[in-house]
């Protein structure tokens, strides 16, 4: 009977992350946000407050997933955000705003770790943890393209209706805590640690744990550069002229990308060090902020989709790197300590880029954004090697 509970979870878990994950506003976000009368110093300026309250919120709603439910914890994210984009719909003051975006990722943190635990755990119950990989990857495949369909149909609805591709979204959202209820939850043991026993103990072991340091320095660089891309977009439309009429269809050819790296590329590159990976996916970021930036032509969304190889990869790889190296007492909480790392990231320079946007244009900005990532990223790679040294020469003096 359990073994099939878990077979329930691992059928149930890509139709929970597509439905959680069907918010179809994409394409039609910011000139929504335009239309509510703000700017791109103000837009940019409402994520950094999103990003520090994922920051803020992020450990400790992890510990709840590890310490009480895992399905809980999902269940109260998707209301959260379902809240959130309600208020979004019927306010328009920036402080109204401001409570949508902390409300919205209180919801994303009750979410993340949660989800992809209850995968893993279920996968490793049946002695089939192995086939982690190829299941996240799957589900996001499916999460692209769900998110690439409803990306078309939003840009048509917009024109008829500001608000239908949001009300929507909320439905979506609402829909997928009727599947996490439907969720098994694992048998597992949980920690014998008080809260915040346990959220500090989980913190030593990421920061202490030589690669998951480095997960949490590259999720820094990465969680900026992939959110702030997004908010990117329009204007790099507006500078090459591209009608809001194609907005939905560019979003689709992202989505498709984004679902074709997730769950065929993912798959060709498995037994390839993760790190390695992840690496590969920070220099595509560099280039696709880069080159547009110096060949301003619309068909360089060519390489802005770049972009969506690496959002299909990253969340997959990066999981399945942390889910190798922690127990299942922590695991909810060091996977929320790592995407705190790239909230974090993002909260610091999100409002910089709206300013630069606003200040001293498209152009300029992306070269920052670009330059930034080349610089960051190099330095990842030589501070891998130097934790191997270090670990070679504590090799040595034990010997």
């Amino acid at each position: 009977m359990t073994e099939k509970k878990y077979l329930k979870n691992i059928r149930l878990y890509p139709h929970y992350r597509l439905w959680v994950n069907m918010m179809i506003i994409g394409p039609v976000l910011i000139p929504f946000m335009l239309f509510k009368g703000l700017n791109y110093t103000q837009i940019l300026l409402l994520q950094s407050i999103s990003a520090v309250a994922v920051f803020l919120f992020e450990i400790p709603t992890g510990a709840v997933a590890d310490k009480l439910s895992r399905k809980s914890s999902l269940m109260m994210g998707s209301l959260c955000m379902a809240l959130g984009l309600v208020i979004y719909i019927l306010f328009r003051s920036f402080y109204f705003f401001a409570l949508a975006e902390i409300i919205f990722g209180l919801g994303i943190t009750f979410t993340s770790g949660a989800d992809s635990a209850i995968l893993y755990e279920s996968l490793d119950r049946l002695n089939r943890k192995a086939e982690y990989q190829h299941k996240e990857g799957h589900a996001g495949s499916l999460v692209f393209i769900g998110q690439g369909l409803g990306s078309i149909v939003s840009s048509m609805l917009y024109k008829y209706s500001v608000y239908s591709p949001f009300w929507i979204s909320v439905a979506f959202i609402l829909f997928s805590i009727l599947l996490a209820f439907s969720f098994h939850e694992p048998d597992r043991l949980k920690s014998e640690h008080a809260y915040s026993k346990h959220v500090w103990r989980s913190i030593k072991i990421a920061i202490t744990t030589p690669r998951l340091l480095w997960l949490i320095l590259y999720s820094m660089l990465i969680g900026f550069a992939l959110r702030v891309s997004f908010w990117m977009y329009q204007p790099y439309f507006v500078l090459t002229q591209i009608d809001i009429f194609w907005y939905g269809l560019i979003f689709f050819f992202f989505n498709m990308v984004a679902a074709f790296s997730s769950k065929v590329i993912g798959a060709r590159f498995y037994e390839k060090r993760p790190r390695h990976i992840l690496l590969m996916l920070a220099s595509l970021m560099c280039i696709s902020f880069i080159l547009p930036a110096i060949f301003r032509y619309p068909f360089m969304i060519v390489i802005l989709a770049l972009q969506q190889i690496v959002r299909g990869m990253n969340s997959t790889t990066t999981r399945f790197y942390i889910n190798h190296q922690v127990n299942d007492q922590e695991r909810a909480t060091i996977i929320s300590v790592v995407s705190l790392a790239g909230s974090l990231g993002f909260a610091i320079l999100s409002p910089l880029v709206g300013l630069s946007l606003d200040k001293n244009g498209t152009v300029f900005t992306y070269l920052s954004v670009g330059f930034l990532c080349v610089t960051s990223t190099l330095c990842l790679s030589l501070f891998r090697k130097y934790q191997k040294s270090m670990k070679k020469k504590q090799a040595i003096t034990n010997c």
